[in-house]
């Protein structure tokens, strides 16, 4: 029954004064005990209204039981003395010391638990937690103590307990043979456990949170309680978040906090959800030879589970969410940073379409005032810094065109333009293919920015990019070609070893592959070349002098470093004495490794 439905049932059989036992069960974290807390809170029955709680959570006797009844029998005392002058009634002696007992009650002793049948006689007793006693505390000692006061004493007992925990079934079934007049077992549904955990723990995307909690099935209240603690903490305080940025990060945020807290019977495991959208995940798509095995049906419930929840791929922000739950570290910039991504590329994709629509009715759309078009195209504009330069230049052409349009257009080129400055580029990609059309101030604004970088890039900084990256591009090439036999003396001259030997390894590489690489780089391994040969022929220059000969006799290309050569040629037969003295390695032409501790 559901939580409504049980709530209401076990109101009833409370009112029948036959039922002396009445068992509520169910699993773990469904609302139990909460439940009860509301029946007891709303009942006009001044039993139910007094009545004792205890759990049985780590007890090891019956005599720990009765304190603990005893405890909580203390505020009805305070609150209902008729109780107590009828406790005192049962009692023909030890009047003083039950006086004592009642004043503090934290003196409770052996002496006190004598007198627990006057204080607990004819009393609703709640037993919370039987599955969880202490192994020393037997069943039949709880059976025992139920049959003691329900026979002798005219108590009556609600008892709470999560079946499926017991450690042993035949406890519960010796519970509901020889002692249970009523039994209600709790099915909590997924939106009643929300309600109560939302009213514990409030959030500002709680109707996310339980869109994707129904999903999943969860039911535990307090399970539900972290994965909402989770989402707040993740997300903190920011509000505004459209409906794309809330799709993409609570489902999996709440689907990871699940797993994690285990509140997802037979549920997918973390692997499985962090290889969506994939290659690993498209490897396992492709393997359709276990779709019948136990294995496969049960990822193929993963896999229909994700993609109701709207799960199709998974990137940084799930391993940071998957980290934070392992760890309980959190990086609020990271997780900020990935949001803040999410949010413009929304508002890019939004503002993209709106711009395609707005081309569309202004074409096609022959209804449409001139006045209509430029209300549209004013909204519009508002947001066009975040179009890219093609579709801005065409949108600019567009509204300018319009009727008062023009200063709307330049008002917003404005706006782009800073927009672009403010992401503080070091370059930008200007080959235009397909020849579309840039706006002049852009393309102005472009070529400033790749001048600008490659006035402050070195040629160094050039090959170690090229060496990072694996590639290089329009601003390499320019650097490159650039590059006289000056500043490439000076490099070699002056770089610390580090660098010099990523910069010897890459140019000397270029000079091997030169028909290659000229198209590319023009003079600049003629240049090099040079710039060593200068070196080579300076008496000052020392052991640079060597490890240049040494390089380049390595590399094959001695006869191009003597060539023109003022001073004696480097000699072959000396190379594998050198070698012997200085290790090189070459690694993808790129990294070399000089030991020179034998050259002196």
């Amino acid at each position: 029954m559901s939580l409504k439905s049980t709530k209401e049932q076990i109101i009833q059989l409370l009112a029948d004064k036959d039922n002396r036992v009445i068992a509520l069960s169910g699993k773990w974290g469904t609302g139990k005990s909460f439940m009860w807390g509301e029946v007891k809170a709303v009942s006009d029955d001044e039993e139910v209204k007094a009545a004792l709680y205890a759990s049985l959570f780590g007890l090891l006797n019956t005599e720990q039981i009765k304190a603990k009844l005893m405890q909580s029998a203390l505020p009805s005392l305070e609150a209902n003395p008729g109780l107590w002058d009828g406790a005192k009634q049962a009692i023909k002696t030890g009047i003083k010391v039950m006086e004592s007992f009642h004043k503090g009650f934290a003196a409770l002793n052996d002496m006190g638990l004598v007198f627990a049948s006057a204080i607990l006689r004819q009393k609703l007793i709640v037993l919370d937690d039987i599955e969880r006693k202490h192994a020393k505390l037997n069943i039949d000692e709880v059976l025992g103590f139920i049959d003691e006061f329900t026979q002798q004493h005219g108590s009556r007992f609600v008892l709470i307990l999560n079946c499926d925990q017991l450690d042993k079934r035949e406890v519960w079934n010796v519970l509901r043979e020889k002692v249970v007049d009523q039994e209600l077992f709790l099915n909590t549904s997924p939106s009643e456990a929300f309600e109560i955990a939302v009213e514990l723990t409030p959030s500002l995307y709680a109707s996310r949170i339980r869109a994707t909690i129904e999903t999943c099935g969860l039911i535990n209240i307090r399970i539900i309680r972290k994965v909402i603690k989770a989402v707040n903490r993740i997300l903190g305080d920011r509000q505004g978040l459209n409906d794309a940025v809330l799709s993409r990060v609570i489902p999996s945020t709440v689907l990871l906090s699940a797993i994690h807290y285990k509140g997802i019977e037979d549920g997918p495991d973390f692997d499985f959800v962090l290889a969506r959208g994939t290659d690993r995940d498209l490897i396992l798509v492709a393997q359709k030879g276990d779709a019948e095995t136990e294995d496969g049906k049960r990822k193929a419930k993963w896999k229909l589970l994700m993609r109701e929840l709207g799960i199709s791929s998974c990137d940084d922000f799930e391993l940071l969410v998957a980290d934070f739950l392992h760890s309980g570290l959190f990086d609020v910039s990271k997780i900020a940073e990935i949001i803040d991504r999410y949010v413009a590329e929304d508002d890019f994709m939004r503002t993209r379409n709106d711009c395609n629509t707005f081309f569309q009715r202004m074409i096609w759309n022959h209804t449409l005032t001139e006045a209509e078009l430029l209300a549209e195209a004013t909204e519009l504009a508002d947001r066009s810094h975040l179009l890219d330069a093609y579709m801005f230049t065409a949108l600019h052409e567009s509204i300018s065109e319009l009727p008062g349009g023009e200063a709307i257009a330049d008002s917003a080129l404005a706006q782009w333009i800073k927009a672009l400055r403010a992401k503080d580029l070091k370059d930008v990609d200007v080959n235009n293919f397909f020849q579309r059309k840039f706006h002049p101030q852009i393309e102005a604004e472009f070529n400033s920015i790749n001048a600008k970088t490659q006035a402050n890039t070195t040629v160094l900084d050039v090959c170690i990019s090229i060496i990072k990256n694996s590639g290089w591009g329009l601003r390499e090439e320019a650097v490159l070609k650039s590059a006289t036999v000056q500043d490439l003396e000076t490099i070699i001259r002056t770089s610390e070893v580090p660098e010099l030997m990523l910069f010897m390894g890459k140019m000397l590489d270029l000079c091997v592959n030169k028909q290659t690489y000229e198209k590319h780089f023009g003079s600049a391994m003629d240049n090099f070349v040079q710039a060593c040969r200068n070196i080579v022929n300076d008496p000052k220059t020392g052991r640079l002098c060597k490890l240049i000969k040494i390089l380049f006799s390595d590399s094959k290309l001695t006869e191009e470093l003597n060539h023109n050569s003022q001073n004696e040629t480097f000699n072959q037969e000396d190379a594998p004495c050198r070698n012997e003295q200085i290790r090189l390695a070459v690694i993808d032409g790129a990294m070399l490794e000089v030991n020179d501790e034998k050259t002196e």
